[in-house]
Formats: structure tokens, sequence, C-alpha cells
């Protein structure tokens, strides 16, 4: 603990001035004076960077539909002396009648920066700071504000201390300096039961006790509301490494706890919640499963969580001799029957072979997956693998995969599209900065053509519109192999964001919430975005089962072309969800009158 004290107040001296400050109640009435700094609005997928110039639009205008999320960005800057203890809040949102989106639907957060000293491949920006995490103004498990670094003073017998606290990055109550952007963030959560209309409140910044800029919001809410649940299914990877990273030994129940808010955050953005590795019944070594002990703790997450499809965990023997073989199609009978005697059954899938790049690999494929479907027709093989083969020599894997999961530029459509006719599903997933390689069917029309690599220092773009292309082809998941993989090198992400050391943000959306002060997860601005394109997903979905597939199909064509062609004006994609969610309303309203007819 002495070590930790020192480690901090070697922290707090380093950003002195950066991130200390003190957290001022807002002033009665504070007096409109000419302001120190100054603030305008950005919208949701854009990158602020610290120098950034600032730009022109003073105004929040949103549109949501009932039950989803929608942001947008103020930043704040001033040319003038450096701003301390600069406070953000925004007031409830009113429709003038008496109907109210309430301050518990309005969340704040600070943006902060990380330095990216080695840019990702094919990244074309250089080394510098970039905003991804966001840090709440709320602690949301003690409803506590994040307070900066303090270094106390204590005087006790004659003897003085020094003493550190608050968090090395905390959310409001935060210094602007000369010439340096420092951007916010506001998620506004529409309650599924909110009656459609116009919305107003205001953003306001406190520069100092006396100064105040008020930013108008206007909120837009359509007359329909999301489905809850997962319009695409969306999977990562294991949470099982969150408890060691926040000093908790695992398994126990406080590791559960902070497994569970990282699930809990992961389902707020429409992703299945990962299911804790300590609540899966035990395997033994022939195969048999024994869930006693671990039952009703699985049932009880599983009720309360969203989980997805089930992914039967990996046999962890991988002998392939007859007795072997014996012991897999037993584990694999059990499981389902245990999944099956529940409910939880439904879409359940195995996936023990990732990326199969060589000969051997392809035979493993093929043995395993003939197992798996002597075991149990009911267990989907996945594996992240193309419908095409690598090599002719040898062979494909046409009925043994029952869900392809290619690389977002391995994807090609004509092969895809065999997939589905013969029964089977496609997902897709992304990992590290991968080109199409050289045996893609159309590789001399994309060789070369970047993809939508999800590192820091690409768009939030990349983030957003997989989900649009997944619509376009009929694609049913998205994989990312992990939310929180904070290793290879161990390091601390915020300071050091680089997979590998130069796969910026690889394999994680979330940063351990212990930096900030926060015993959970600290959400991204990648994971926004993400939660963002599978809301425009559910749009699409909802609209297609009014009877428009043919009009999503066409408006969703102005952005998404492929996998490696899309438009990168973010307006764009406002104004084809604004024309869905338009004709959503417009059918809506005509089976309306139908529906109270058939109900007679």
């Amino acid at each position: 603990m002495k070590n930790r004290h020192i480690l901090l107040l070697f922290n707090f001296l380093g950003i002195l001035g950066l991130t200390v400050c003190g957290v001022h109640a807002p002033a009665t009435q504070p007096q409109r004076l000419q302001p120190a700094g100054r603030v305008w609005v950005e919208e949701s997928l854009t990158r602020v960077q610290p120098t950034t110039p600032a730009g022109s639009k003073k105004s929040v205008s949103l549109a949501a539909a009932r039950n989803e999320v929608e942001s947008f960005q103020v930043v704040v800057s001033t040319a003038g002396p450096r701003l301390e203890g600069v406070m953000a809040f925004m007031s409830e949102l009113s429709d003038g009648a008496g109907r109210q989106i309430s301050n518990a639907h309005i969340k704040l957060y600070r943006e902060e920066y990380v330095y990216l000293r080695n840019p990702s491949p094919y990244s074309s920006e250089p080394p510098g700071w970039w905003p991804d995490p966001l840090v709440p103004f709320v602690n949301p498990y003690d409803s506590k504000p994040v307070l900066p670094l303090r270094l106390n003073r204590e005087e006790q017998n004659g003897r003085v201390s020094y003493q550190v606290s608050g968090a090395r990055f905390a959310g409001n109550g935060f210094t602007v300096w000369p010439g340096r952007n420092q951007p916010l963030w506001a998620d506004v959560s529409v309650p599924s039961n909110q009656p459609p209309g116009k919305y107003r409140g205001t953003f306001s910044v406190q520069l100092t006790e006396s100064e105040i800029i008020d930013v108008p919001v206007i909120l837009t809410v359509w007359d329909f509301a999301l489905p809850d649940g997962f319009p695409l299914t969306a999977q990562v990877g294991t949470l099982d490494g969150v408890p060691a990273k926040h000093g908790i030994p695992h398994p126990s129940l406080q590791s559960l706890q902070i497994q569970e808010r990282y699930a809990a955050v992961l389902e707020d953005h429409r992703i299945a919640a990962p299911i804790p590795s300590a609540l899966l019944p035990k395997v033994r070594s022939n195969g048999s499963i024994d869930f006693r002990k671990t039952h009703e703790k699985l049932r009880r997450y599983l009720t309360q969580h969203r989980t997805g499809p089930f992914r039967i965990p990996t046999f962890p023997w991988t002998e392939f001799s007859e007795k072997g073989k014996k012991a897999l199609v037993r584990y694999l009978q059990q499981f389902f029957s245990y999944l099956k005697q529940n409910g939880w059954e439904q879409g359940a899938y195995y996936f023990p072979v990732s990326e199969p790049n060589n000969r051997e690999a392809y035979d493993r494929v093929r043995a395993l997956a003939q197992l798996v479907h002597e075991a149990e027709p009911g267990i989907r093989f996945l594996c992240t693998e193309q419908p095409y083969a690598q090599d002719p020599a040898w062979g494909d894997l046409h009925g043994a995969v029952d869900i392809w999961c290619p690389l977002f530029t391995f994807f090609e459509t004509e092969s895809a599209t065999r997939a589905r006719e013969r029964g089977e599903a496609l997902w897709t997933y992304t990992a590290l900065c991968q080109k199409a390689p050289p045996y893609h069917p159309s590789f001399a029309a994309v060789s070369g053509q970047p993809g939508m690599f999800w590192q820091i220092d690409f768009p939030l773009l990349n983030y957003r519109l997989p989900a649009w292309l997944n619509w376009r082809n009929k694609v049913e998941g998205l994989l990312y192999w992990s939310a929180v993989h904070w290793s290879d090198p161990e390091r601390d992400v915020w300071t050091d964001p680089g997979f590998l050391n130069r796969y910026n943000g690889e394999g994680y959306l979330l940063y351990p919430g212990t930096e900030a002060g926060i015993p959970g997860p600290v959400a991204s601005l990648r994971l926004k975005a993400l939660r963002d394109g599978l809301e425009d997903y559910a749009y699409f979905s909802l609209l297609a089962s009014l009877g428009e597939e043919d009009f999503v199909e066409k408006e969703t064509a102005k952005v998404v072309h492929s996998w490696w062609r899309w438009e990168e004006d973010a307006e764009r994609i406002d104004t084809v969800r604004s024309a869905v969610a338009r004709r959503i309303e417009e059918k809506q309203r005509k089976l309306a009158p139908r529906s109270r007819h058939e109900a007679k």
C-alpha cells in the first residue's frame, strides 16, 4: 500500500495542473460576461484532436427512437489564460407540455486523450494524442463525482504526512489549457415509453464562477421503439482477466461482481454479456460434466443478463485418440443436454479452431466438425474462416462449418451466397489490420485496399459501418476476440495503448476503471460508435419486418458499397437513418388501423 501511495504521488506531481482542479457547484445566477473560453458542438463520429480548429456549430439537434441512445459532443477551449475547475451540466429535456426526459437518462463524460507512439499499420496518422476513454462525471456505482487527484497534508502528533486522494483521470471540474481542446460527451437515453415529439433542454459549461455558456439541445423522439436485445448477434471474448486488473482474487464473489459490471456495460451497448468461466459446469477428463455447484449461479446470470447464443466452451483435452474422441462426444452431448433441459440451447455453437491456415488445420476442422455433428446435430460449428478455400489442394470445409466467420476484408459475396443456399450462416469479425489475401476470389479488384480496421487511429466510421455491411450481406453475427485484452505486453492501456506495440486499442473497447477511481469499466469512443451501428441495424431490421426490405437496401447502398469502399460523410449516414425512421413511422401508421380492426 505504501508503494501505491508513492506511485500515486509521482503520478500526481507528473500531471499537476492538468487534471487537478476544484469541483465547484454552479453559481446560483452566474453573470453573463464575455466568455473566457470557446464552446462549440460536434457530432458523435468526429474525433476532436487537442488542436482541432474551433467549429461554428453552437446548438445540438438530435433524433432518436424510443429505447435508443443518441450522443453528441461539446468542445471547450480557450485562447486566454488557463481555465481551472470548469464544470458542465445538462438540464432535463422537456416538450413544453409537461413531458420530460429526466437527468437520470442523461450521462456526461470527459474525453481523455491517449498518446499513440507508434501508428497502427496502414494508418496515415502521425504519433500524437487521440481521444478515446470516456471518464464519467459521476461514478455509476456510488453516484459520487469522479474527483481529480489531490495531495492532502495531514499533521498528527507533530508529524506531517501527505496522502493522495482522487483519481488519476477525473470527470467534471476539469482544466482547459490555452490552445488545447477539451471535448465532452453526452449520452441521451430515450425511455421505451417516451411520447414522441420535440424535447428541448440546455447543455451548460461554466468556465468560471461568473461565466457560463449555454448550448441549446433539441431532441426529436420518433414515434416507434427499438426492440430490446440484440438486433445483430454481437459477441466478444471472455472477461476472466478483469478481476486481476482491479486487484480482486479470482474466483470469488467480488470477481463475479466486477465481471458483471463489465458485462452490463457491454449489454448497454447491445453486445452480448460474456459468461464468466467460474459459472460453467465442471468438466472431467472423460467428457462428463458436473453442474451441481454452478447451476444456480449460472441460471441467475442468464436470467439477469442477455448473453446471446451460448458458446459451448472448447473441450480442454485435445488428444485425438479413440479415447479422446469418445470423451469429446460425451462432453458435447452432455453439455447440449444440459442447455436443452434449461431452455438455453437456441443457437448454441462450438468454436474450437481459429483461423485454420494450413492443410493440417483444415483436416482438424473437418474431423472435429464430424464429431460435433455426430454427437449433437443441434450444435453449430463456428470457424473463423471464409467460405472459399485458401488452397484447393487442402479441400474445402463445406459441410463441416455451420457458421462461417471471415475477416471483414476476406468477405466475398458469391461464396457467402452459396453458403447461405446450403443453409449455413455467416458472421464477420476483425483482428489486427489484415487486408484481402492473395487467395481472395476477387483479389485483383481488392488487392491492397484498406478495410474497416479497429484501431484508435482510424475513423470512428470503421466501428459504425460494419453493421451496415452485415445487413447488406445478410450476415447474422459480429465477433470480436476481446473487449478487455490489456496485455501483450502487460501494460497500462491508459498511457500505452499499443497491442504488440503497434496495434493501438486492439483487443479492447473498455478501459479498466481503476485509474478513474471507478470499480468497473470506462467506455471508449469506439464502443459508442459500435453501439450506434448496432442500433442502425435495428432500424433496418424493423423496417424490413414491415415489408420494406427493398427500401432499406436502396438507402444503405448510399453509404456502404463493399468492405473496401464506403462514404465518409457522417451527414449522409444521418440522412439515410432519418429516411428509414420516417418510413417506419409511415408504415406503422398505415398498419395501425388494420391492427385495431383485426383485434376486434
